[in-house]
């Protein structure tokens, strides 16, 4: 059984891919693929979520185990194939790539047959893939780069500002234990 999808964006209109891939392919696959297809950075969380047709959620498939307790259901993108939750034509899905924005891509399939297909492809493609967040310099940005200079040049540093020697020897203090003050 071969799946054909079609992956759009609610960010740019100009923006879809067609893909076709096996039905006994898992969700790990699938993800796998578009992050390829997509050039994004494979190291970000995602997960797929089936809905209905006006793409409320419902069972989500994520990359790792996710479960709080034993008694909720839980799919992982390893261990569940594409032919479990897609085997019609019009089944939407969304696909989560940046979570802490909220941002998703569209999925619907539009056709299955019962050819096989060896590896997934993409069949179409038109306009460029909206940009993934790239937390890694986010964090750079926001926390700055470390420095452990002192600029005693500088006229606005007094006693106060500089950390005490016995401070910075003691193995029993972190920088954690004020974290009031961040």
């Amino acid at each position: 059984m071969t799946i054909r999808l079609r992956i759009i964006s609610g960010e740019d209109e100009d923006f879809f891919r067609e893909i076709e891939i096996s039905g006994g392919a898992t969700f790990l696959e699938l993800h796998n693929f578009i992050q390829k297809l997509l050039n994004f950075d494979e190291g970000q969380m995602a997960s797929f979520f089936m809905t209905d047709e006006e793409w409320q959620k419902s069972e989500e498939i994520t990359l790792m185990d996710m479960a709080m307790d034993e008694t909720s259901d839980s799919f992982i993108m390893a261990d569940i194939r594409l032919n479990k939750f897609i085997f019609e034509k019009k089944q939407r899905l969304l696909y989560v790539f940046d979570f802490f924005n909220e941002r998703n891509l569209f999925i619907e399939t539009f056709e299955i047959d019962g050819s096989e297909c060896v590896a997934p492809k993409c069949i179409r493609l038109k306009g460029d893939a909206p940009e993934q967040l790239d937390l890694s310099n986010l964090l750079q940005e926001s926390m700055g780069e470390p420095s452990n200079h002192i600029d005693m040049d500088d006229d606005n540093i007094n006693e106060w500002d500089l950390p005490e020697d016995d401070m910075l020897n003691d193995d029993m203090i972190s920088y954690t234990d004020d974290l009031e003050n961040f």
